[in-house]
C-alpha cells in the first residue's frame, strides 16, 4: 500500500509500538529504503538530530536545482554540480560515521542526490547532450528527493516555506524552460508492508507476557 508524505504520520499513529509485522519502505524517485521499522519511521517525526540547516544547504542554497535556464555552455553549470555533489558526500560521511538509524536513511537519500549530479556532469563533460537536456533530467531524478527533506516535520517553519516557494518556481522553470512533462516529476512516497508474525513468534511474545503479568 502506498501512502504520501503528508499522510504517514497519521496512518504510524494508527499502530502500536508493540505490534509486530510492521515495516516500511521509502521510495524516492531511483532511491529506495528498504526494510524501515514502525520504530525508525515515528523517530523521524520527533528526530532531535535532524539538522535543520540540511535543507537550505543541499537545496534553497543550490540554484543549480532551480534557476532559470541561464547558462547555455556546460562549463558553466559543473561548478554548482560539483559543489553540490561533494556537500552531499561530506554530509554522507558524517551521517554513516554517526550510525543511527535515521541518519543512515537521510545518507541513502543524498547518495541519490550525489549520484544526479554525479550523473549530469558526466553528461555535461562529454558533451553528449545539450545543457538544457542534461539540467532537466538531474532536476527531474533530484525532485523526489527534495521533495523528501522539504517535507520533513522538524523542517523550520520559515525553511520549509522558503524551500516550498523555489520547488514550485523549478518546476515552472522546469517545464518553461527544460521542456520538462509534469507527469515526469515524480513524488517520493512510503511504501506499507505487513506480514504476519509466524507461529513461534507469536507463542513465544504471549509466553513473555504471561510472565510479566504474573
Amino acid at each position: 500500500m502506498k501512502i504520501a508524505l503528508s499522510e504517514i504520520w497519521n496512518f504510524s499513529e494508527l499502530i502500536s509500538a508493540d505490534e509486530q509485522g510492521w515495516s516500511y519502505k521509502l521510495v524516492a524517485g531511483s532511491v529506495v529504503v528498504a526494510d524501515i521499522s514502525q520504530q525508525v519511521l515515528v523517530g523521524l517525526k520527533s528526530d532531535e538530530e535532524y539538522d535543520t540547516e540540511l535543507l537550505p544547504s543541499i537545496f534553497t542554497f543550490r540554484e543549480i536545482l532551480w534557476q532559470p535556464d541561464v547558462f547555455t555552455e556546460s562549463v558553466k553549470s559543473l561548478p554548482g554540480l560539483r559543489i553540490l555533489k561533494a556537500h552531499c558526500e561530506d554530509i554522507i560521511t558524517t551521517y554513516e560515521e554517526g550510525g543511527t538509524e535515521t541518519q543512515l536513511l537521510y545518507s541513502a537519500l543524498l547518495k541519490g542526490l550525489a549520484a544526479c549530479s554525479e550523473e549530469a556532469i558526466a553528461s555535461l563533460e562529454s558533451e553528449s547532450v545539450s545543457v538544457k537536456k542534461a539540467l532537466g533530467e538531474f532536476r527531474t531524478a533530484a525532485f523526489p528527493i527534495v521533495k523528501f527533506f522539504i517535507f520533513h516535520p522538524q523542517n523550520r517553519v520559515d525553511y520549509y516555506k522558503d524551500a516550498v516557494n523555489r520547488l514550485n518556481y523549478a518546476v515552472k522553470i522546469m517545464l518553461t524552460q527544460f521542456h520538462g512533462k509534469y507527469t515526469e516529476l515524480s513524488d517520493p512516497y512510503w511504501e506499507v508492508i505487513y506480514s504476519q508474525p509466524n507461529k513461534e513468534v507469536k507463542t513465544a511474545r504471549k509466553a513473555v507476557e504471561e510472565k510479566e503479568k504474573s
